[in-house]
């Protein structure tokens, strides 16, 4: 009799895990390529700057300058600390295929793309050849720009910049690293370099690529939400954790929406900025793996991620091979298939799938960003050529 009290218990505390493994490895089976269907419920959309963005992870809107900073990146094909890609950088790739943070002005009437689009230049930054950039955030009242920075020689930092747009300049004011951002991926702003950051795994690639893609597949909660304070570091703790933590954003100064790529969907937490703590309200499972979030100025939150991880891994794993003007087999292993998937949620609407592409259009979709009052939105992609541009 004990016994099978022993396996009743079991089987309750291992039958909703088992049942969430199933619903999440039915929805990546039903987005199988044979299987997939594209949808696009934008007026208007096309790929701009083939020629000049490449691997871009991350968006960010200033609606009030009518400006999107761009975090690119060409060598993310061999080093990529999330996918796990360790490669050293060929010498046929050196120099030509720089990391950049681009202004794009998207809201000036005719103005040439030549000058629309232009990188922000680093100064009185050491590390400019080891900038590896992935989420970026910007603090508009202080012109204060937040990188994500895997370097290869540094380990993964947080670099901070002082921006002006009007000359397109970055100065370099800090690199700061601690050791409970050991993964960071994706950063929300407090003000004045209070920020909330998310790192993705327990065990990143870097240690252990066989058990960091087993806490991605098992959903093991390794992942994490930290506070802290550039200007005072030893305020910074850590406030929740989830499996694959990826995009934050705040729905208002006490909601927080944070995306996990392995769950898949969208965690929500009340915040006290007080106590500067997080508490669980809900989740919302979504039909692909959440990458990056955003919120447009109508309060609804927008996402953009990967309905078929199998295939992001796929072309994560050539793209080591990746030569632009090498042989036809390196040409080949610069192809991106990975399928797109972009969404926005509201406690009203609910969540609405707005654009699915089997990657011949679009692929590896990151992050979708939407300026209201203009009407059009943007989508960049982990291993696409350019930048979606979108009308609705």
């Amino acid at each position: 009799m004990a016994r099978r009290y022993i396996y009743l218990i079991a089987l309750a505390i291992l039958a909703p895990y088992v049942y969430d493994r199933y619903v999440i490895f039915s929805g990546l089976w039903a987005n199988r390529p044979s299987k997939f269907q594209n949808l696009n419920s934008f007026k208007n959309h096309e790929v701009k700057f083939r020629d000049r963005l490449r691997n871009c992870e991350d968006v960010l809107l200033e609606e009030g300058m009518g400006i999107a900073f761009l975090s690119c990146n060409p060598g993310r094909d061999q080093w990529n600390t999330v996918m796990g890609t360790f490669v050293p950088p060929s010498a046929e790739r050196a120099g030509k295929e720089s990391a950049h943070i681009w202004i794009y002005d998207y809201s000036t009437p005719n103005l040439a793309d030549s000058e629309a689009l232009r990188p922000l230049k680093l100064t009185d930054y050491d590390n400019a050849a080891d900038f590896q950039p992935l989420g970026i955030e910007f603090d508009t009242a202080t012109s204060t720009l937040y990188v994500i920075n895997h370097s290869r020689d540094s380990g993964n930092t947080m670099e901070v910049f002082q921006v002006s747009v009007q000359d397109s300049v970055a100065k370099h004011l800090k690199t700061f690293k601690h050791p409970m951002l050991h993964t960071p991926n994706s950063i929300h702003s407090l003000g004045d370099g209070k920020l909330l950051v998310t790192n993705d795994h327990y065990i990143g690639s870097l240690i252990s690529p066989f058990l960091s893609k087993v806490e991605t597949f098992a959903s093991i909660p390794g992942g994490s939400v930290v506070y802290t304070d550039i200007h005072n570091p030893s305020h910074t703790k850590t406030l929740a954790r989830l499996p694959f933590a990826n995009g934050i954003a705040m729905l208002n100064s006490t909601t927080v929406a944070v995306a996990s790529s392995s769950k898949p969907g969208i965690l929500i937490y009340a915040f006290n900025p007080d106590e500067r703590s997080l508490r669980y309200k809900k989740y919302i499972r979504t039909p692909s793996a959440v990458d990056n979030l955003s919120v447009d100025s109508a309060g609804k939150l927008l996402m953009a991620g990967h309905p078929f991880g199998l295939a992001l891994m796929k072309v994560s794993q050539a793209r080591a091979n990746c030569e632009m003007n090498g042989t036809e087999e390196q040409k080949k292993a610069c192809e991106c298939t990975s399928p797109s998937w972009v969404a926005e949620w509201s406690e009203e609407g609910g969540l609405k799938t707005l654009y699915k592409d089997d990657g011949e259009e679009f692929c590896s979709s990151t992050t979708l960003v939407r300026d209201v009052g203009r009407g059009v939105g943007f989508v960049s992609g982990l291993y696409e050529r350019g930048l979606l541009a979108v009308k609705e």
